[in-house]
């Protein structure tokens, strides 16, 4: 049963209920009121009589009291709007009226009256009647006075109030019914988007988004649908580019065993195969071993990088600037044979890191700020503190980079001009380990750069949350 079916009928059973109890009850209390509103009228009609037959009673002098209470009872009749009334003496009728057919009256107490309704189905007394008998008492004798009024009127006004109340209720449920079916529809539509946007998902559009506008529960429900589709969305792109770096350092990684294994394989099948002169062996044998050191170097960068991505590394209180200076001051004499004016500008300043590796992350960026310089240029280290947080930056004025690549300059194996970086002796994966060392250190590494006017690289150190 779908959701806005049983709205649906829970509000037209609610419905229900309230109206039908609600005039039911309503019915009833009218219909009591009216009933007692007949009773306390007869009632009033029957003091008047026994007022009446009182006060000629004791007027009557030598008239017998038969024929005095009898006469008086006589002109009450004659005013009185009575179905049927009978007045006896002693049990003895003295008089009656009417053509009802009341109940024998119990035997009463003095001055004791009681009320009852009763219902007559007989050829010519039909309907419904109240009942009054008394019992008075007027010295050793005792009266009987028994009064009927028809009710039937109020009955009749009932079942006419229930037979409108039916057909109001039938067309007070047939529009109820219909305004809460187009209300749940409306409830529910957001439900249905909802429905739909999931089958979209789950058949590959990750696009589709619900943009609920409502404050309530739904609303909130949709806007919680669209953030979990917003981060799902996140997540499988960034799988997706994950798979993509893999399959390009599956391929990068293929690409730079071929070409040493090729020339180890063919300079050793080349002294296997064929009897070669001093000079030509020794040749052949100085390739085999360049060639193996390019293998030793890449696996100990790969390693370098496994550690850097599964080890903590062992974090000391180090004076930034005086690590940068030393640096400076050690590898400018170098630079300068190449030259490349190294400088450095630095704040003083104290920072948690593991010295060594922050000081590989930084040769690695000046080494490859001096590899994208082609007749010399100024490298600046600069070391400033701003706000919590250490800022080291390394700039160039070299060749620069086209924005396009920036993105891909941590990716391992990854290099700007392949040609250049592989006779320069680099294997792209310095910049890879950098990020990762910067990356434990809680910090972040990027990269600005222009064409024709240089490329700055800042690392951006944070302290790290209690």
């Amino acid at each position: 049963m779908k959701f806005r079916t049983k709205i649906l009928l829970c509000m037209v059973w609610i419905l229900s209920l309230a109206v039908g109890i609600g005039g039911t009850m309503l019915i009833s209390l009218s219909f009591r009121n009216s009933v007692d509103r007949e009773k306390e009228s007869l009632l009033q009609s029957y003091r008047m009589a026994a007022a009446v037959i009182g006060v000629t009673l004791e007027n009557a002098g030598e008239t017998p009291m038969e024929t005095a209470a009898a006469e008086a009872f006589s002109q009450a009749q004659s005013v009185m709007d009575w179905s049927y009334s009978e007045l006896s003496l002693d049990g003895a009728e003295l008089c009656s009226a009417g053509t009802v057919l009341a109940p024998e009256p119990k035997a009463l107490a003095a001055n004791q009256v009681e009320l009852r309704v009763f219902e007559m189905a007989g050829i010519l007394d039909t309907g419904h009647y109240i009942q009054l008998c008394a019992g008075i008492q007027v010295d050793d004798s005792r009266l009987t006075l028994t009064l009927v009024r028809d009710i039937t009127e109020v009955y009749e006004t009932r079942e006419t109030m229930l037979a409108a109340f039916r057909y109001v209720f039938l067309v007070t449920i047939a529009l109820g019914g219909l305004v809460s079916f187009l209300l749940a529809a409306a409830l529910t539509r957001p439900l249905g988007r909802m429905s739909r946007a999931a089958r979209q998902m789950a058949e590959g559009d990750l696009s589709v988004r619900l943009r609920a506008e409502s404050k309530d529960e739904i609303g909130s429900l949709a806007r919680d649908f669209d953030h979990m589709a917003d981060n799902l969305e996140e997540n499988i792109h960034a799988m997706e580019e994950t798979m993509a770096a893999q399959e390009r350092f599956m391929g990068s990684f293929a690409h730079e065993l071929k070409t040493p294994m090729t020339s180890i394989i063919g300079y050793a099948d080349l002294l296997r195969t064929q009897a070669l002169d001093p000079g030509d062996a020794q040749e052949a044998a100085n390739y085999i071993f360049s060639e193996g050191k390019r293998l030793e170097s890449l696996s100990l960068k790969l390693l370098q990088l496994h550690l850097a991505k599964h080890e903590t590394p062992d974090l000391q209180t180090v004076e930034v600037s005086e690590l940068a200076e030393r640096l400076v001051r050690r590898l400018k004499p170098v630079y300068e044979q190449e030259n490349v004016r190294l400088s450095c500008r630095t704040v003083p300043g104290k920072w948690e890191m593991d010295p060594e590796l922050m000081e590989s992350v930084l040769m690695n960026l000046m080494d490859n700020a001096r590899k994208a310089m082609d007749k010399g240029g100024a490298i600046l280290l600069m070391v400033e503190f701003p706000g919590e947080t250490c800022r080291i930056r390394v700039c160039d004025n070299g060749r620069g980079m086209p924005p396009e690549v920036l993105s891909h300059l941590t990716e391992a194996f990854y290099r700007v001009d392949k040609s250049r970086s592989r006779a320069q002796g680099g294997a792209g994966l310095g910049l890879s380990l950098c990020n990762e060392i910067v990356r434990f250190h809680n910090g972040e590494l990027k990269f600005d750069s222009q064409l024709g006017k240089g490329t700055c690289a800042t690392v951006t150190l944070r302290r790290a949350e209690p």
